[in-house]
C-alpha cells in the first residue's frame, strides 16, 4: 500500500521555534506500519494551493503534477493545505479557500493513479496570530475557523475522505505550526484511517 502525504510546513514537520521534528506525524506512521505500508513525505514549507508566497515555487497547482507523476499507483493521497492560503496577501474569504483546494482536487482526481483522496482541514491559527507573524491578520484567524466547512463540502463533492485536524491538533508558540503532541495525535488518527482502507 502506498500513501503520499502532501502538504506544507506542518507536513514537513517544522517546529514552532525553528528546526524540524524528528517525531513528526509522517515518521510516526513509518515506524508504526514498518514495511507494510509505504509512507511518502511531500511536505514543503510555505506551500499554498494557488497563491503566491514570498518564496518562489510554492504553489501546489504548479508542482502537484510532478508529485503525482513520481508514483505509479497511490492508494491514498493525503492533502493538508490551507494555512499559507490564510495569509493576508492571499485568500480573503471562504470562497477564495474553496477555489484553491477545488483546483487541486480536480487535478488529483483526473490524474488517474490515485485510488482515494483524504482531505485534511488545517489547524486553527492562534487568535493573536497577527502579533506573532505579520504575514497574517485577524481575518486569517477567522478563515482558519471556516476551513472545516469549506473542505468538508469539497471532500464530499469529490467522494474523498475527510478529517479535521482541529479535532486533535493545535498550534504551538508561533500560532501556526503543530506542537509535538499534535503530530502524535494526528498520526494516531491517520493510522485508524489507513487501516480502514
Amino acid at each position: 500500500m502506498d500513501v503520499v502525504l502532501y502538504g506544507d510546513s506542518n507536513t514537513y514537520g517544522l517546529m514552532p521555534e525553528g528546526g524540524r521534528y524528528e517525531n513528526r506525524y509522517s515518521e510516526i506512521l513509518k515506524k508504526y506500519f514498518d514495511l507494510k505500508v509505504n509512507i511518502y513525505e511531500e511536505g514543503l514549507v510555505g506551500r499554498t494551493t494557488i497563491y503566491n508566497d514570498y518564496r518562489p515555487n510554492r504553489k501546489a497547482i504548479d508542482d502537484i503534477d510532478i508529485t503525482l507523476s513520481k508514483y505509479k499507483n497511490i492508494d491514498l493521497f493525503v492533502i493538508m493545505l490551507g494555512t499559507n492560503d490564510y495569509k493576508k496577501s492571499n485568500a480573503r474569504s471562504a470562497k477564495d479557500l474553496k477555489k484553491g483546494m477545488n483546483k487541486l482536487l480536480n487535478k488529483i482526481n483526473g490524474f488517474g493513479n490515485v485510488k482515494k483522496i483524504l482531505v485534511i482541514s488545517p489547524i486553527l491559527l492562534s487568535k493573536n496570530i497577527s502579533s506573532l507573524d505579520s504575514d497574517f491578520d485577524y481575518n486569517s484567524y477567522l478563515l482558519s475557523k471556516k476551513s472545516y466547512t469549506v473542505y468538508k463540502e469539497l471532500a464530499d463533492n469529490y467522494n474523498a475522505l475527510f478529517f479535521d485536524a482541529k479535532e486533535v491538533a493545535k498550534a504551538g508558540m508561533d500560532g501556526e505550526h503543530f506542537d509535538e503532541y499534535s503530530h502524535m495525535e494526528l498520526a494516531n488518527n491517520l493510522i485508524k484511517i489507513i487501516e480502514s482502507i
